[in-house]
């Protein structure tokens, strides 16, 4: 191990651990060479580097500056460069995390100068403690109450079997690292009076669907998968266990898919749904009608989600991920799609 007082890292060394690691040396290697401890190292590429990036160090200083702004806000955030973009955005439902990771995304891009920075902390407090905040109740805005997930039991209706199920424990495993695009995951939010809204979500990267259904039966479900998801790249679908699924196989042959179940009363395994659901009720809480909400509607709302930046994609918003990736498929599978 390499012994001896911590060391800063300058752009010089940043430059030298992205060589090294295209060398594919190790974390431990790379220590030796610097003559810095290795959890310098280790700590360095897990806080500046990205699963979509990757290490690089031209990102990793740009973030290492902007974090020595941290702090250093005086001004009153209404009267900030970016004040307007931070009350827009508390209002359109962002959390204070994902307003200062987007803007911490356009000061590395140069789309914005260093001292239009704000960080998270600073927007709590201007939403708590301000008078502005206190004024425009901006607290409402924010996600509350947000709960620790547990195995909880899945709703018990009568149960009818699903003829030829495939389980999640079958689905290829890398499909649960989400390094690959094209796996969905499907459910259906109840509503008054047997009405739902189904959503779909894209596992990597995070870009949702949202479908109007007067009822929650099978015809209207598969109806709505297909006629959804036919525009886009789909490697695999994951639903639960409602006989609302039960032409899972017509599905399969519409999309040419793979369709997977989880296990019956276990939701949380197609979790990217389940979070994406607890956004939708947000803008339409359990118990609310639909008899007043639109196809419209519920298109706003997933635009909304859509172009919300998520701290698991860099602070790119899905739409802005689903391009980028729609953009580096193979020219056929462009043309199936008529992107």
């Amino acid at each position: 191990m390499i012994k001896g007082s911590y060391k800063h890292l300058n752009e010089y060394d940043r430059v030298r651990i992205e060589v090294y690691l295209g060398e594919n040396k190790s974390q431990y290697e790379i220590a030796g060479l610097l003559k810095v401890n290795a959890s310098t190292i280790s700590r360095e590429i897990k806080k500046r580097g990205g699963i979509i990036r990757g290490y690089t160090a031209s990102f990793a200083q740009k973030d290492y500056e902007v974090e020595r702004l941290k702090g250093g806000v005086k001004s009153k955030i209404e009267n900030h460069p970016v004040g307007s973009f931070v009350i827009e955005k508390i209002k359109a439902g962002w959390s204070p995390e994902q307003i200062s990771g987007r803007l911490k995304k356009e000061i590395w891009e140069g789309i914005r100068s260093h001292d239009e920075y704000v960080n998270h902390e600073s927007i709590y407090q201007f939403i708590y403690d301000s008078d502005y905040g206190k004024e425009e109740n901006l607290s409402q805005y924010l996600r509350q109450g947000k709960r620790r997930r547990t195995k909880r039991k899945g709703r018990k209706t009568k149960h009818e079997i699903i003829q030829n199920r495939t389980f999640i424990d079958k689905r290829p495993k890398n499909i649960n690292d989400r390094k690959t695009i094209g796996h969905w995951e499907g459910d259906a939010i109840i509503y008054k009076y047997k009405a739902a809204i189904q959503s779909i979500v894209e596992r990597k990267l995070k870009y949702t669907i949202l479908n109007k259904l007067m009822r929650k039966t099978a015809d209207l479900l598969t109806a709505a998968f297909t006629n959804s998801l036919k525009g886009h790249y789909v490697e695999s679908l994951t639903v639960d266990n409602g006989s609302e699924n039960k032409d899972h196989q017509k599905i399969s042959r519409e999309l040419k898919t793979d369709v997977y179940f989880c296990h019956p009363y276990h939701s949380w395994e197609k979790g990217t749904n389940e979070n994406t659901n607890g956004l939708v009720r947000r803008y339409l809480p359990r118990g609310s009608s639909l008899e007043n909400v639109t196809q419209d509607d519920l298109d706003d709302i997933a635009y909304e989600l859509n172009n919300r930046p998520r701290k698991s994609l860099q602070y790119n918003t899905p739409l802005e991920m689903l391009k980028l990736e729609y953009s580096k498929l193979p020219l056929q599978v462009k043309v199936a799609l008529q992107y």
